[in-house]
Protein backbone atom coordinates (compact mmCIF):
# COMPACT_ATOMS: atom_id res chain seq x y z
CA UNK A 1 0.00 0.00 0.00
CA UNK A 2 2.81 2.42 0.89
CA UNK A 3 4.54 1.71 -2.44
CA UNK A 4 1.26 2.33 -4.27
CA UNK A 5 0.81 5.70 -2.54
CA UNK A 6 4.41 6.70 -3.25
CA UNK A 7 4.08 5.91 -6.95
CA UNK A 8 0.78 7.84 -7.14
CA UNK A 9 2.41 10.85 -5.50
CA UNK A 10 5.33 10.73 -7.91
CA UNK A 11 3.10 10.75 -10.98
CA UNK A 12 0.46 13.20 -9.81
CA UNK A 13 2.96 15.70 -8.43
CA UNK A 14 3.89 16.40 -12.04
CA UNK A 15 0.70 18.42 -12.35
CA UNK A 16 2.20 21.24 -10.37
CA UNK A 17 5.87 20.42 -9.69
CA UNK A 18 6.97 23.27 -11.97
CA UNK A 19 5.39 25.78 -9.63
CA UNK A 20 6.67 24.56 -6.28
CA UNK A 21 8.64 27.77 -5.75
CA UNK A 22 5.48 29.88 -6.01
CA UNK A 23 3.98 28.53 -2.79
CA UNK A 24 5.11 31.30 -0.49
CA UNK A 25 3.61 33.23 2.37
CA UNK A 26 3.57 36.36 0.19
CA UNK A 27 1.34 34.54 -2.31
CA UNK A 28 -0.99 33.59 0.49
CA UNK A 29 -1.04 37.17 1.73
CA UNK A 30 -1.82 38.59 -1.69
CA UNK A 31 -4.59 36.08 -2.25
CA UNK A 32 -6.01 36.90 1.18
CA UNK A 33 -5.88 40.63 0.41
CA UNK A 34 -7.70 40.10 -2.89
CA UNK A 35 -10.30 37.98 -1.12
CA UNK A 36 -10.94 40.56 1.60
CA UNK A 37 -11.17 43.40 -0.92
CA UNK A 38 -13.60 41.47 -3.10
CA UNK A 39 -15.67 40.52 -0.06
CA UNK A 40 -15.90 44.14 1.06
CA UNK A 41 -17.12 45.24 -2.36
CA UNK A 42 -19.61 42.40 -2.68
CA UNK A 43 -21.03 43.21 0.76
CA UNK A 44 -22.17 46.68 -0.35
CA UNK A 45 -25.96 46.90 -0.01
CA UNK A 46 -26.14 43.17 0.58
CA UNK A 47 -29.67 43.72 1.91
CA UNK A 48 -30.97 44.79 -1.51
CA UNK A 49 -33.11 43.62 -3.16
CA UNK A 50 -35.53 41.81 -0.89
CA UNK A 51 -35.39 38.02 -0.94
CA UNK A 52 -36.61 36.44 -4.16
CA UNK A 53 -38.60 33.18 -4.10
CA UNK A 54 -35.83 30.62 -3.56
CA UNK A 55 -33.93 32.76 -1.09
CA UNK A 56 -36.97 33.38 1.06
CA UNK A 57 -37.57 29.65 1.41
CA UNK A 58 -34.21 29.20 3.14
CA UNK A 59 -34.72 32.31 5.22
CA UNK A 60 -38.12 31.21 6.47
CA UNK A 61 -36.95 27.72 7.41
CA UNK A 62 -34.11 29.30 9.41
CA UNK A 63 -36.52 31.73 11.09
CA UNK A 64 -38.77 28.86 12.12
CA UNK A 65 -35.77 26.93 13.45
CA UNK A 66 -35.23 29.73 15.92
CA UNK A 67 -38.93 30.07 16.77
CA UNK A 68 -39.44 26.34 17.28
CA UNK A 69 -35.99 25.82 18.81
CA UNK A 70 -35.64 22.73 16.66
CA UNK A 71 -32.32 22.49 14.79
CA UNK A 72 -32.85 18.87 13.74
CA UNK A 73 -36.19 18.94 11.90
CA UNK A 74 -36.51 21.90 9.49
CA UNK A 75 -40.00 23.35 9.02
CA UNK A 76 -41.47 25.57 6.33
CA UNK A 77 -44.71 27.41 7.08
CA UNK A 78 -44.62 25.35 10.31
CA UNK A 79 -44.89 22.11 8.32
CA UNK A 80 -42.10 19.54 8.27
CA UNK A 81 -39.69 20.29 5.41
CA UNK A 82 -36.98 17.67 4.89
CA UNK A 83 -36.37 18.13 1.16
CA UNK A 84 -33.03 19.91 1.63
CA UNK A 85 -29.87 19.28 3.68
CA UNK A 86 -29.62 21.50 6.76
CA UNK A 87 -26.35 23.46 6.51
CA UNK A 88 -27.78 26.55 4.80
CA UNK A 89 -30.63 26.63 7.32
CA UNK A 90 -28.23 26.32 10.25
CA UNK A 91 -25.88 29.05 9.07
CA UNK A 92 -28.75 31.38 8.22
CA UNK A 93 -30.29 30.86 11.65
CA UNK A 94 -26.95 31.74 13.23
CA UNK A 95 -26.83 34.98 11.25
CA UNK A 96 -30.42 35.72 12.29
CA UNK A 97 -29.35 35.43 15.92
CA UNK A 98 -27.00 38.36 15.29
CA UNK A 99 -29.00 40.49 12.86
CA UNK A 100 -32.60 39.38 13.27
CA UNK A 101 -34.50 37.96 10.26
CA UNK A 102 -33.30 40.10 7.37
CA UNK A 103 -31.63 40.01 3.99
CA UNK A 104 -28.24 40.17 5.73
CA UNK A 105 -28.51 36.39 5.91
CA UNK A 106 -26.80 36.59 2.52
CA UNK A 107 -23.62 36.84 4.57
CA UNK A 108 -23.72 33.04 4.46
CA UNK A 109 -23.23 32.99 0.70
CA UNK A 110 -20.78 35.89 0.80
CA UNK A 111 -18.56 34.09 3.31
CA UNK A 112 -18.67 30.94 1.18
CA UNK A 113 -17.75 33.01 -1.90
CA UNK A 114 -14.72 34.40 -0.10
CA UNK A 115 -13.59 30.88 0.83
CA UNK A 116 -14.07 29.78 -2.78
CA UNK A 117 -12.14 32.80 -4.09
CA UNK A 118 -9.20 32.29 -1.74
CA UNK A 119 -9.06 28.55 -2.44
CA UNK A 120 -9.19 29.24 -6.19
CA UNK A 121 -6.17 31.53 -5.92
CA UNK A 122 -4.22 28.92 -3.99
CA UNK A 123 -5.26 26.20 -6.42
CA UNK A 124 -4.08 28.37 -9.30
CA UNK A 125 -0.73 28.93 -7.59
CA UNK A 126 -0.19 25.17 -7.46
CA UNK A 127 -1.26 24.64 -11.05
CA UNK A 128 0.16 27.59 -12.97
CA UNK A 129 2.14 29.84 -10.61
CA UNK A 130 1.66 32.94 -8.47
CA UNK A 131 0.76 35.59 -11.05
CA UNK A 132 -1.78 33.50 -12.97
CA UNK A 133 -3.41 32.54 -9.67
CA UNK A 134 -4.09 36.19 -8.85
CA UNK A 135 -5.34 36.84 -12.37
CA UNK A 136 -7.70 33.89 -11.90
CA UNK A 137 -8.87 35.43 -8.62
CA UNK A 138 -9.64 38.73 -10.35
CA UNK A 139 -11.44 36.88 -13.12
CA UNK A 140 -13.56 34.88 -10.69
CA UNK A 141 -14.39 37.96 -8.63
CA UNK A 142 -15.61 39.73 -11.79
CA UNK A 143 -17.55 36.80 -13.26
CA UNK A 144 -21.22 37.74 -13.51
CA UNK A 145 -22.54 34.50 -12.07
CA UNK A 146 -20.08 34.46 -9.18
CA UNK A 147 -21.01 37.99 -8.10
CA UNK A 148 -24.73 37.32 -8.27
CA UNK A 149 -24.48 33.99 -6.43
CA UNK A 150 -22.32 35.53 -3.69
CA UNK A 151 -25.30 37.81 -3.02
CA UNK A 152 -27.96 35.08 -3.17
CA UNK A 153 -29.08 33.02 -0.19
CA UNK A 154 -29.04 29.39 -1.32
CA UNK A 155 -26.64 26.44 -0.97
CA UNK A 156 -24.85 26.70 -4.31
CA UNK A 157 -22.02 28.93 -3.14
CA UNK A 158 -21.45 26.68 -0.14
CA UNK A 159 -21.27 23.79 -2.59
CA UNK A 160 -18.79 25.69 -4.76
CA UNK A 161 -16.54 26.48 -1.81
CA UNK A 162 -16.62 22.84 -0.68
CA UNK A 163 -15.60 21.60 -4.13
CA UNK A 164 -12.71 24.07 -4.53
CA UNK A 165 -11.37 23.36 -1.05
CA UNK A 166 -11.64 19.60 -1.65
CA UNK A 167 -9.66 19.86 -4.90
CA UNK A 168 -7.04 22.05 -3.23
CA UNK A 169 -6.62 19.54 -0.39
CA UNK A 170 -6.33 16.72 -2.90
CA UNK A 171 -3.53 18.46 -4.79
CA UNK A 172 -1.72 19.32 -1.57
CA UNK A 173 -1.97 15.71 -0.47
CA UNK A 174 -0.10 14.53 -3.56
CA UNK A 175 3.14 16.20 -2.40
CA UNK A 176 2.48 16.43 1.31
CA UNK A 177 4.70 13.52 2.30
CA UNK A 178 4.27 12.68 5.98
CA UNK A 179 1.14 14.84 6.35
CA UNK A 180 -0.59 13.41 3.27
CA UNK A 181 -3.25 11.77 5.42
CA UNK A 182 -4.17 15.11 6.96
CA UNK A 183 -4.75 16.69 3.57
CA UNK A 184 -6.81 13.72 2.42
CA UNK A 185 -8.86 13.99 5.61
CA UNK A 186 -9.34 17.69 4.83
CA UNK A 187 -10.54 16.79 1.34
CA UNK A 188 -13.12 14.36 2.66
CA UNK A 189 -14.20 16.79 5.39
CA UNK A 190 -14.77 19.51 2.76
CA UNK A 191 -16.85 17.08 0.72
CA UNK A 192 -18.83 16.21 3.86
CA UNK A 193 -19.61 19.88 4.39
CA UNK A 194 -20.72 20.04 0.76
CA UNK A 195 -23.05 17.07 1.33
CA UNK A 196 -24.63 18.89 4.26
CA UNK A 197 -25.18 21.85 1.94
CA UNK A 198 -26.33 20.20 -1.29
CA UNK A 199 -26.70 16.46 -0.86
CA UNK A 200 -24.56 14.01 -2.83
CA UNK A 201 -23.73 16.49 -5.62
CA UNK A 202 -20.25 17.55 -4.40
CA UNK A 203 -19.09 13.94 -4.41
CA UNK A 204 -19.78 13.83 -8.14
CA UNK A 205 -18.46 17.28 -9.05
CA UNK A 206 -15.15 16.85 -7.22
CA UNK A 207 -14.98 13.15 -7.99
CA UNK A 208 -15.01 13.66 -11.76
CA UNK A 209 -11.69 15.55 -12.07
CA UNK A 210 -10.02 13.58 -9.28
CA UNK A 211 -11.00 10.27 -10.88
CA UNK A 212 -10.04 11.44 -14.37
CA UNK A 213 -6.53 12.47 -13.33
CA UNK A 214 -5.95 9.59 -10.94
CA UNK A 215 -7.04 6.88 -13.37
CA UNK A 216 -5.06 8.43 -16.20
CA UNK A 217 -1.87 8.61 -14.13
CA UNK A 218 -1.95 5.45 -12.03
CA UNK A 219 -5.08 3.45 -12.78
CA UNK A 220 -6.82 1.63 -9.95
CA UNK A 221 -3.76 1.59 -7.65
CA UNK A 222 -3.98 5.36 -7.61
CA UNK A 223 -7.60 5.14 -6.48
CA UNK A 224 -6.55 2.99 -3.54
CA UNK A 225 -3.96 5.64 -2.68
CA UNK A 226 -6.80 8.09 -2.08
CA UNK A 227 -7.59 6.13 1.08
CA UNK A 228 -11.30 5.45 0.46
CA UNK A 229 -11.59 3.85 3.90
CA UNK A 230 -10.43 7.10 5.48
CA UNK A 231 -12.89 8.94 3.26
CA UNK A 232 -15.83 6.85 4.39
CA UNK A 233 -14.88 7.36 8.03
CA UNK A 234 -14.58 11.15 7.70
CA UNK A 235 -17.76 11.45 5.65
CA UNK A 236 -19.61 9.34 8.20
CA UNK A 237 -18.48 11.58 11.05
CA UNK A 238 -19.54 14.75 9.23
CA UNK A 239 -22.65 13.60 7.39
CA UNK A 240 -24.36 10.77 9.25
CA UNK A 241 -25.35 12.31 12.63
CA UNK A 242 -28.03 14.65 11.23
CA UNK A 243 -29.30 12.13 8.67
CA UNK A 244 -29.61 9.35 11.23
CA UNK A 245 -31.29 11.63 13.77
CA UNK A 246 -33.90 12.75 11.23
CA UNK A 247 -34.46 9.24 9.88
CA UNK A 248 -35.14 7.94 13.38
CA UNK A 249 -37.45 10.82 14.18
CA UNK A 250 -39.42 10.90 10.90
CA UNK A 251 -40.36 7.63 9.15
CA UNK A 252 -40.24 7.95 5.40
CA UNK A 253 -37.40 10.48 5.38
CA UNK A 254 -34.62 8.09 4.38
CA UNK A 255 -36.37 6.82 1.25
CA UNK A 256 -37.50 10.28 0.21
CA UNK A 257 -34.08 11.86 0.75
CA UNK A 258 -31.94 9.19 -0.89
CA UNK A 259 -34.22 7.91 -3.64
CA UNK A 260 -36.76 10.64 -4.30
CA UNK A 261 -34.68 13.79 -3.76
CA UNK A 262 -31.55 12.45 -5.46
CA UNK A 263 -32.02 9.53 -7.85
CA UNK A 264 -35.58 10.26 -9.01
CA UNK A 265 -34.90 14.00 -9.06
CA UNK A 266 -31.89 13.48 -11.35
CA UNK A 267 -34.12 11.46 -13.69
CA UNK A 268 -36.89 14.08 -13.43
CA UNK A 269 -39.29 11.55 -11.89
CA UNK A 270 -39.51 12.98 -8.40
CA UNK A 271 -42.78 13.59 -6.58
CA UNK A 272 -44.13 16.10 -5.96
CA UNK A 273 -43.30 17.60 -9.35
CA UNK A 274 -42.14 20.85 -7.78
CA UNK A 275 -39.56 21.83 -10.40
CA UNK A 276 -39.25 21.75 -14.17
CA UNK A 277 -35.87 21.23 -15.81
CA UNK A 278 -34.41 23.81 -18.18
CA UNK A 279 -33.87 23.05 -21.84
CA UNK A 280 -30.37 21.99 -22.80
CA UNK A 281 -29.60 25.01 -24.98
CA UNK A 282 -30.86 27.38 -22.31
CA UNK A 283 -28.79 25.52 -19.71
CA UNK A 284 -25.61 25.94 -21.75
CA UNK A 285 -26.44 29.57 -22.51
CA UNK A 286 -26.99 30.22 -18.81
CA UNK A 287 -23.55 28.81 -17.99
CA UNK A 288 -22.00 31.02 -20.65
CA UNK A 289 -23.85 34.01 -19.22
CA UNK A 290 -22.74 33.24 -15.68
CA UNK A 291 -19.13 32.80 -16.82
CA UNK A 292 -19.10 36.16 -18.61
CA UNK A 293 -16.87 37.72 -19.71
CA UNK A 294 -14.17 35.08 -19.29
CA UNK A 295 -16.06 32.33 -21.09
CA UNK A 296 -14.79 33.82 -24.37
CA UNK A 297 -11.25 32.66 -23.46
CA UNK A 298 -12.08 29.04 -22.66
CA UNK A 299 -11.98 27.64 -26.24
CA UNK A 300 -8.31 28.65 -26.44
CA UNK A 301 -7.44 26.05 -23.78
CA UNK A 302 -9.13 23.05 -25.41
CA UNK A 303 -6.10 21.98 -27.41
CA UNK A 304 -3.89 22.07 -24.34
CA UNK A 305 -6.46 20.05 -22.39
CA UNK A 306 -6.42 17.37 -25.08
CA UNK A 307 -2.63 17.23 -24.96
CA UNK A 308 -2.84 17.04 -21.19
CA UNK A 309 -4.56 13.65 -21.43
CA UNK A 310 -1.32 12.07 -22.62
CA UNK A 311 1.09 10.40 -20.20
CA UNK A 312 4.03 12.56 -21.41
CA UNK A 313 2.14 15.86 -21.06
CA UNK A 314 3.77 18.87 -19.40
CA UNK A 315 2.66 20.00 -15.93
CA UNK A 316 0.73 22.95 -17.41
CA UNK A 317 -1.03 20.68 -19.91
CA UNK A 318 -1.96 18.25 -17.16
CA UNK A 319 -3.31 21.12 -15.09
CA UNK A 320 -5.48 22.28 -17.98
CA UNK A 321 -6.78 18.74 -18.44
CA UNK A 322 -7.69 18.67 -14.75
CA UNK A 323 -9.58 21.96 -14.98
CA UNK A 324 -11.52 20.88 -18.05
CA UNK A 325 -12.43 17.64 -16.28
CA UNK A 326 -13.76 19.82 -13.46
CA UNK A 327 -15.56 22.62 -15.31
CA UNK A 328 -16.52 20.64 -18.40
CA UNK A 329 -17.40 17.58 -16.33
CA UNK A 330 -19.77 19.61 -14.18
CA UNK A 331 -21.60 21.03 -17.20
CA UNK A 332 -21.69 17.65 -18.93
CA UNK A 333 -22.95 15.81 -15.84
CA UNK A 334 -25.91 18.12 -15.39
CA UNK A 335 -26.54 18.23 -19.12
CA UNK A 336 -27.41 14.54 -18.80
CA UNK A 337 -30.05 15.27 -16.15
CA UNK A 338 -33.54 16.19 -17.43
CA UNK A 339 -34.09 17.99 -14.11
CA UNK A 340 -31.18 20.40 -14.75
CA UNK A 341 -31.60 23.99 -13.58
CA UNK A 342 -29.50 26.88 -14.85
CA UNK A 343 -27.69 27.60 -11.57
CA UNK A 344 -26.35 24.05 -11.23
CA UNK A 345 -23.20 25.04 -13.14
CA UNK A 346 -22.03 27.54 -10.51
CA UNK A 347 -19.39 25.13 -9.09
CA UNK A 348 -17.74 25.17 -12.53
CA UNK A 349 -17.02 28.92 -12.38
CA UNK A 350 -13.72 28.71 -10.42
CA UNK A 351 -12.44 26.15 -12.91
CA UNK A 352 -13.47 28.41 -15.78
CA UNK A 353 -11.65 31.36 -14.19
CA UNK A 354 -8.47 29.29 -13.83
CA UNK A 355 -8.68 28.22 -17.48
CA UNK A 356 -9.13 31.84 -18.56
CA UNK A 357 -6.10 32.80 -16.47
CA UNK A 358 -4.11 30.13 -18.31
CA UNK A 359 -4.91 31.90 -21.59
CA UNK A 360 -3.57 35.13 -20.11
CA UNK A 361 -0.42 33.33 -18.95
CA UNK A 362 0.24 31.87 -22.38
CA UNK A 363 -0.45 35.21 -24.07
CA UNK A 364 1.83 37.02 -21.65
CA UNK A 365 4.61 34.53 -22.44
CA UNK A 366 4.12 35.00 -26.18
CA UNK A 367 2.79 31.44 -26.60
CA UNK A 368 -0.67 32.30 -27.92
CA UNK A 369 -0.89 31.53 -31.63
CA UNK A 370 -1.84 34.30 -34.10
CA UNK A 371 -5.11 32.52 -34.84
CA UNK A 372 -5.97 32.82 -31.15
CA UNK A 373 -5.43 36.58 -31.20
CA UNK A 374 -7.51 36.88 -34.37
CA UNK A 375 -10.30 34.94 -32.67
CA UNK A 376 -10.19 37.33 -29.71
CA UNK A 377 -10.38 40.33 -32.07
CA UNK A 378 -13.48 38.80 -33.61
CA UNK A 379 -15.00 38.08 -30.18
CA UNK A 380 -14.36 41.66 -29.04
CA UNK A 381 -15.96 42.98 -32.21
CA UNK A 382 -18.94 40.68 -31.70
CA UNK A 383 -19.38 41.94 -28.12
CA UNK A 384 -19.23 45.53 -29.36
CA UNK A 385 -21.83 44.72 -32.04
CA UNK A 386 -24.19 43.27 -29.42
CA UNK A 387 -23.79 46.46 -27.41
CA UNK A 388 -24.42 48.65 -30.45
CA UNK A 389 -27.54 46.73 -31.47
CA UNK A 390 -28.83 46.78 -27.91
CA UNK A 391 -28.23 50.50 -27.75
CA UNK A 392 -30.51 51.00 -30.72
CA UNK A 393 -33.16 48.33 -30.29
CA UNK A 394 -32.80 46.90 -26.78
CA UNK A 395 -35.54 48.99 -25.18
CA UNK A 396 -38.05 48.15 -27.89
CA UNK A 397 -37.33 44.43 -27.67
CA UNK A 398 -37.52 44.37 -23.88
CA UNK A 399 -40.75 46.36 -23.87
CA UNK A 400 -42.48 43.48 -25.67
CA UNK A 401 -42.24 41.38 -22.49
CA UNK A 402 -45.61 41.69 -20.80
CA UNK A 403 -44.40 42.02 -17.20
CA UNK A 404 -42.02 44.90 -17.95
CA UNK A 405 -44.97 47.26 -17.46
CA UNK A 406 -44.83 46.39 -13.76
CA UNK A 407 -41.12 47.27 -13.56
CA UNK A 408 -40.65 50.17 -15.99
CA UNK A 409 -37.30 51.14 -14.48
CA UNK A 410 -35.78 48.14 -16.22
CA UNK A 411 -36.19 49.90 -19.56
CA UNK A 412 -34.09 52.80 -18.33
CA UNK A 413 -31.19 50.44 -17.61
CA UNK A 414 -30.95 49.08 -21.15
CA UNK A 415 -28.92 51.92 -22.63
CA UNK A 416 -26.36 52.19 -19.80
CA UNK A 417 -25.83 48.41 -19.97
CA UNK A 418 -25.54 48.48 -23.76
CA UNK A 419 -23.04 51.33 -23.58
CA UNK A 420 -20.84 49.39 -21.17
CA UNK A 421 -20.97 46.30 -23.41
CA UNK A 422 -20.12 48.41 -26.48
CA UNK A 423 -17.13 50.12 -24.86
CA UNK A 424 -15.89 46.90 -23.29
CA UNK A 425 -16.10 45.07 -26.61
CA UNK A 426 -14.20 47.81 -28.45
CA UNK A 427 -11.45 47.84 -25.82
CA UNK A 428 -11.19 44.05 -25.89
CA UNK A 429 -10.95 44.05 -29.70
CA UNK A 430 -8.24 46.72 -29.68
CA UNK A 431 -6.27 44.97 -26.93
CA UNK A 432 -6.42 41.73 -28.91
CA UNK A 433 -5.41 43.48 -32.11
CA UNK A 434 -2.40 45.01 -30.33
CA UNK A 435 -1.73 41.65 -28.60
CA UNK A 436 -1.76 43.17 -25.15
CA UNK A 437 -2.95 40.48 -22.69
CA UNK A 438 -2.85 42.77 -19.64
CA UNK A 439 -4.99 45.36 -21.44
CA UNK A 440 -7.39 42.65 -22.60
CA UNK A 441 -7.93 41.28 -19.09
CA UNK A 442 -8.03 44.76 -17.57
CA UNK A 443 -10.61 46.09 -20.03
CA UNK A 444 -12.91 43.10 -19.53
CA UNK A 445 -12.55 43.17 -15.74
CA UNK A 446 -13.14 46.93 -15.47
CA UNK A 447 -16.13 46.72 -17.82
CA UNK A 448 -17.74 44.17 -15.52
CA UNK A 449 -17.80 46.57 -12.56
CA UNK A 450 -20.45 48.96 -13.95
CA UNK A 451 -22.22 46.10 -15.74
CA UNK A 452 -22.63 44.12 -12.53
CA UNK A 453 -23.84 47.29 -10.81
CA UNK A 454 -26.50 47.70 -13.49
CA UNK A 455 -27.58 44.07 -13.13
CA UNK A 456 -27.90 44.47 -9.36
CA UNK A 457 -29.92 47.65 -9.89
CA UNK A 458 -32.16 45.67 -12.25
CA UNK A 459 -32.77 43.12 -9.49
CA UNK A 460 -33.93 45.92 -7.21
CA UNK A 461 -36.21 47.27 -9.94
CA UNK A 462 -37.70 43.80 -10.43
CA UNK A 463 -38.38 43.30 -6.72
CA UNK A 464 -42.18 43.79 -7.07
CA UNK A 465 -42.24 40.91 -9.57
CA UNK A 466 -40.06 38.33 -7.86
CA UNK A 467 -40.08 39.12 -4.15
CA UNK A 468 -42.85 38.59 -1.62
CA UNK A 469 -41.98 41.66 0.45
CA UNK A 470 -44.18 44.11 -1.52
CA UNK A 471 -47.10 41.67 -1.29
CA UNK A 472 -46.61 41.19 2.44
CA UNK A 473 -46.27 44.93 3.02
CA UNK A 474 -49.59 45.59 1.30
CA UNK A 475 -51.33 42.75 3.13
CA UNK A 476 -50.09 43.98 6.49
CA UNK A 477 -51.12 47.57 5.76
CA UNK A 478 -54.52 46.76 4.24
CA UNK A 479 -55.91 43.90 6.32
CA UNK A 480 -56.70 43.41 9.97
CA UNK A 481 -54.51 40.94 11.89
CA UNK A 482 -57.50 38.57 12.17
CA UNK A 483 -57.69 38.11 8.41
CA UNK A 484 -56.51 34.68 7.34
CA UNK A 485 -54.12 34.74 4.40
CA UNK A 486 -54.61 31.89 1.92
CA UNK A 487 -51.99 31.11 -0.72
CA UNK A 488 -53.10 29.36 -3.90
CA UNK A 489 -50.34 26.78 -3.73
CA UNK A 490 -48.89 25.31 -6.89
CA UNK A 491 -47.30 21.88 -6.77
CA UNK A 492 -44.15 23.76 -5.78
CA UNK A 493 -45.81 24.72 -2.52
CA UNK A 494 -42.45 25.87 -1.05
CA UNK A 495 -43.03 29.21 -2.76
CA UNK A 496 -45.06 30.12 0.32
CA UNK A 497 -41.78 30.65 2.16
CA UNK A 498 -41.39 34.27 1.07
CA UNK A 499 -44.94 35.19 2.01
CA UNK A 500 -44.55 33.58 5.42
CA UNK A 501 -41.17 35.23 5.99
CA UNK A 502 -42.32 38.77 5.25
CA UNK A 503 -45.72 38.56 6.93
CA UNK A 504 -44.16 36.83 9.98
CA UNK A 505 -47.14 34.50 10.23
CA UNK A 506 -48.37 31.11 9.15
CA UNK A 507 -50.04 31.04 5.74
CA UNK A 508 -52.94 28.74 4.87
CA UNK A 509 -52.15 26.68 1.78
CA UNK A 510 -54.98 26.15 -0.69
CA UNK A 511 -54.63 22.67 -2.15
CA UNK A 512 -52.97 22.54 -5.59
CA UNK A 513 -55.23 22.27 -8.61
CA UNK A 514 -53.35 19.15 -9.76
CA UNK A 515 -53.18 15.90 -7.80
CA UNK A 516 -50.51 16.39 -5.16
CA UNK A 517 -48.29 13.45 -4.19
CA UNK A 518 -46.46 14.45 -1.00
CA UNK A 519 -43.01 13.31 0.12
CA UNK A 520 -43.19 10.04 2.03
CA UNK A 521 -42.43 11.73 5.34
CA UNK A 522 -45.56 13.88 4.94
CA UNK A 523 -48.03 11.16 4.04
CA UNK A 524 -50.99 11.19 6.37
CA UNK A 525 -50.60 14.94 7.00
CA UNK A 526 -52.35 16.26 3.89
CA UNK A 527 -55.48 17.40 5.72
CA UNK A 528 -53.41 19.53 8.09
CA UNK A 529 -51.22 20.81 5.28
CA UNK A 530 -53.79 22.08 2.77
CA UNK A 531 -57.22 23.75 2.85
CA UNK A 532 -59.50 21.99 0.38
CA UNK A 533 -61.01 24.09 -2.37
CA UNK A 534 -64.64 23.30 -1.43
CA UNK A 535 -63.97 24.37 2.17
CA UNK A 536 -62.27 27.54 1.00
CA UNK A 537 -65.17 28.48 -1.29
CA UNK A 538 -67.69 27.74 1.46
CA UNK A 539 -65.88 29.95 3.93
CA UNK A 540 -65.47 32.72 1.34
CA UNK A 541 -69.18 32.74 0.55
CA UNK A 542 -69.93 32.77 4.28
CA UNK A 543 -68.16 36.11 4.55
CA UNK A 544 -65.22 35.05 6.71
CA UNK A 545 -62.19 37.31 6.89
CA UNK A 546 -60.06 35.77 4.17
CA UNK A 547 -57.51 37.05 1.69
CA UNK A 548 -56.20 35.08 -1.29
CA UNK A 549 -52.79 35.40 -2.91
CA UNK A 550 -52.87 33.71 -6.29
CA UNK A 551 -50.35 31.24 -7.70
CA UNK A 552 -47.31 33.23 -8.86
CA UNK A 553 -46.51 30.67 -11.57
CA UNK A 554 -49.72 31.20 -13.54
CA UNK A 555 -50.47 34.25 -15.65
CA UNK A 556 -53.97 35.63 -15.24
CA UNK A 557 -54.93 38.98 -16.68
CA UNK A 558 -58.31 38.93 -14.91
CA UNK A 559 -58.91 37.88 -11.27
CA UNK A 560 -62.45 36.67 -11.89
CA UNK A 561 -62.74 32.96 -11.23
CA UNK A 562 -60.02 32.90 -8.61
CA UNK A 563 -62.58 33.22 -5.80
CA UNK A 564 -66.37 33.32 -5.61
CA UNK A 565 -68.04 36.72 -5.88
CA UNK A 566 -67.95 39.14 -4.19
CA UNK A 567 -64.30 40.06 -3.76
CA UNK A 568 -62.08 43.12 -3.53
CA UNK A 569 -58.79 43.56 -5.38
CA UNK A 570 -56.05 44.68 -3.00
CA UNK A 571 -53.30 44.72 -5.59
CA UNK A 572 -51.41 42.95 -8.34
CA UNK A 573 -47.70 42.16 -8.41
CA UNK A 574 -46.64 40.63 -11.70
CA UNK A 575 -48.61 37.40 -12.01
CA UNK A 576 -49.81 37.52 -8.39
CA UNK A 577 -53.28 38.81 -7.55
CA UNK A 578 -54.13 39.73 -3.96
CA UNK A 579 -57.87 39.56 -3.22
CA UNK A 580 -59.89 39.93 -0.03
CA UNK A 581 -63.39 38.87 1.00
CA UNK A 582 -64.13 42.05 2.93
CA UNK A 583 -63.16 45.62 2.05
CA UNK A 584 -59.72 46.67 3.25
CA UNK A 585 -59.52 48.55 6.53
CA UNK A 586 -62.44 46.62 8.10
Amino acid sequence: MAVCEERARTDLSGIYAAHALTRSSSGVGTALGLTLAAGAVLALRLDAPAFFDNEARYAEVAREMLLLRDWISPHLDFTLFLNKPPLTFWLTAIVFQWTGPSEWARLVSLAAAMVALFATCRLGAHLYGARPSLVAGVMLATSLGFVLEARTLRPDMLLTAAVVVALLCWLRAETAGAVRTRWLAGMYAALGVGVLAKGFVPLVIAGLPIAAVTLRERGWPGVRALRPGLGLAVLAIVVLPWHIAVALRHPGFAWDYVVNQHLLFFLDRKFPRDSEGDGLLFFWAAFAGRALPWVVLLPLTLGEAVRGAARDASPAERATFLLWAWAGGTVLFFSCAPSRLEHYTIPALPGAALLAARVWQRADAGELAPVGWRMLVFVGAAIATVGLVSLGYGRALLARTYWIADAPELLALVRPAASVVLIGGVLAALASFWRRPDLLVGSLAVSMIPLVGIVLRAEVAAEPLFSWRPVATMLTASLSPETEIVFEAPEEYQLVGGLAFYTRRRITLLEPAVRFIPPTYLRGQMDAMFLSRPDFERRWRAGERLALVSDSQRRRDDPHGLVPDPFHVIGRFGDRWVLSRVPTGR
